[in-house]
């Protein structure tokens, strides 16, 4: 009887991993391939380029109105709050230098003030994405897992 249950739980947890392994080494016709999906870069929206960008496009939610702090806590000896008043500082930081490039582009006429709110939104993407690379690196450095689901 064992030997009958055994069997039977052989083949149900067997065919399935044979089988996934003889669909993937299957030859798939290449019209059936789909193709990975490329970055498209989206034209300009003329529209948009000429509204001023607003700071909560590029922030990261919760520091909207980040002041900084110049002062040091008794609890910086914990490293979470260290590292809050860190990025607080940095979210603020960036806050002041684009409000700075904004009033800017406001004393500008209308066709340069569009090229400069088109400026600033790179300049803000590229360093959104800068912020991020630096981020991965920084956890990957401290050995901090970060696809654990």
């Amino acid at each position: 009887m064992k030997k009958i249950i055994l069997t039977a739980v052989f083949f149900a947890i067997g065919i399935p991993v044979i089988s996934a392994d003889v669909i993937e080494q299957s030859n798939v016709p290449q019209s059936e391939v789909i193709p990975e999906v490329q970055n498209v870069v989206k034209p300009a929206d003329p529209v948009r380029d000429e509204l001023p960008p607003q700071w909560s496009e590029f922030c990261e939610a919760g520091y909207e109105r980040a002041v900084y702090k110049d002062r040091h806590d008794v609890f910086d000896i914990f490293s979470f709050v260290k590292s809050e008043r860190v990025k607080n500082n940095y979210w603020a930081e960036r806050r002041v230098s684009f409000e700075k490039y904004l009033k800017t582009c406001e004393n500008l006429d209308s066709h340069s003030k569009s090229a400069c709110y088109a400026k600033l939104r790179e300049m803000e993407n590229d360093k959104n994405e800068l912020y991020k690379i630096k981020s991965k690196q920084l956890l990957y450095e401290n050995n901090v897992d970060i696809h654990r689901r």
